[in-house]
């Protein structure tokens, strides 16, 4: 259905907070948001989620998620319209940080292969590790064609961190994870590119990757001004050895982790962060102008439905991700109608 109808809740807004109140959707935007101190505060109407890294995106709707990028370590194709293009996680990475990613996937840089592939046009984010022989040749020829280059799967020097960022990184894939350890006085790349205000810092907080004093630690140098919560979602998180092959959780479950910090500040990390780092200027907000892209959640933050562009993606009644046209938008909630 596409026209003007009204959704009521307690809006959550990375800039604005969370407040009780109406928006109301005119055709795919965002229309008009107005506060309503007496009205209902359920549901939670968060900006749809964005994950900038999901290898297996079967459940992603219906996690509140409304954009991500496909995974993988050389181009696939897709057509899922969720999917907003390809985060490239290698192949050029330091085979002594390949984490859960086969060996045999790693390969030394070849720029005119990585050339032809950010010529496909939908390439949005490369992974490399600049140590490598070529690495930061590699994050050169990401940054100047105007995709974004990411530091990741590395044994990278402070120096070297530097010298990325400096390159034109401005990303890292799953800080902390499958990256040199902190040491007194070999830091490793981590403290360098936390400290580096250019750098947005990818974060798997899903309580399994990481030890909590490490997500504060993150949380409380970054800011969730520059952290991206990402799912890492794969089929089959633990390997048979016990090792995490990648994250189960998305979109609702990490903002669920991390709502402790504040909702506002949940949906700045899992909507507006990843936006601004894919440079989509019309998402990852829940105010006029903005695209109607909505999870809606209940008090649990269980995911309730997820709207796309103001209609209906996934709804929790129906066990398939549904098309846009075949159920009527935000049915549960209040103040609904067209």
């Amino acid at each position: 259905m596409i026209g003007r109808h009204t959704l009521g809740g307690l809006i959550v807004d990375p800039i604005d907070g969370a407040r009780p109140g109406r928006l109301t959707i005119e055709d795919e935007v965002i229309a008009e948001v107005a506060e309503d101190p007496s009205g209902p505060r359920a549901p939670l109407l968060f900006p749809g989620f964005i994950d900038l890294q999901v290898y297996e995106p079967a459940a992603i709707a219906s996690s509140g998620v409304t954009g991500y990028l496909q995974t993988a370590q050389e181009p696939v194709d897709t057509t899922d319209p969720l999917c907003l293009g390809l985060h490239l996680e290698g192949p050029f990475l330091n085979p002594e940080a390949s984490g859960a990613i086969p060996v045999d996937r790693i390969c030394d840089v070849d720029l005119n292969l990585l050339g032809e592939w950010l010529a496909r046009g939908d390439v949005r984010i490369v992974t490399v590790a600049p140590e490598i022989e070529g690495g930061l040749d590699a994050v050169r020829c990401v940054a100047e064609s105007g995709a974004v280059a990411a530091v990741g799967h590395t044994h990278a020097s402070a120096t070297v961190a530097r010298a990325a960022a400096d390159a034109g990184a401005r990303f890292v894939t799953h800080a902390w994870n499958a990256m040199a350890p902190v040491r007194a006085r070999r830091t490793g790349p981590l403290p360098e590119l936390l400290l580096d205000e250019r750098i947005t810092i990818g974060l798997i907080a899903d309580g399994r990757h990481l030890h909590p004093a490490i997500e504060e630690l993150t949380l409380r140098v970054a800011g969730p001004e520059r952290i991206a919560l990402t799912s890492d979602l794969v089929a089959a998180p633990v390997l048979p050895d016990n090792r995490l092959a990648g994250g189960d959780r998305a979109g609702a479950g990490l903002v669920a982790q991390m709502a402790s910090w504040g909702l506002a500040e949940a949906a700045m990390m899992a909507s507006l962060v990843p936006a601004r780092v894919l440079g989509l200027t019309d998402r990852g907000r829940l105010a006029p102008g903005f695209r109607a892209d909505l999870a809606v959640l209940d008090e649990r933050l269980k995911p309730l439905e997820t709207v796309v562009a103001g209609k209906t993606f996934w709804d929790v009644r129906y066990p398939q991700t549904q098309e846009l046209d075949e159920i009527p938008p935000s049915t549960h909630a209040p103040g609904s109608g067209a």
